[in-house]
């Protein structure tokens, strides 16, 4: 699958680089709080700031084809 502007493939995970992202996780202790102190701000400025642009989207679409009266 081509991703981006330069059209690169995405490289597959190898179990190494797992084990590394997991073992960084165990020797810095991050938590559970910590864990989802990361998922609420993924959500933040990722999921929320799309809705938006969606949301305004809609409202304009609504508004160019009379969908409020």
């Amino acid at each position: 699958m081509k991703f981006g502007f330069t059209r690169r493939e995405i490289k597959p995970v190898t179990k190494e680089q797992e084990e590394e992202f997991s073992k960084s996780f165990e020797e810095n202790k991050v938590g559970a709080k910590d864990k989802f102190a990361m998922i609420l701000a993924a959500f933040l400025t990722i999921v929320l700031p799309c809705l938006a642009v969606l949301g305004l989207m809609a409202l304009v679409m609504m508004l160019i084809f009379g969908g409020f009266g």
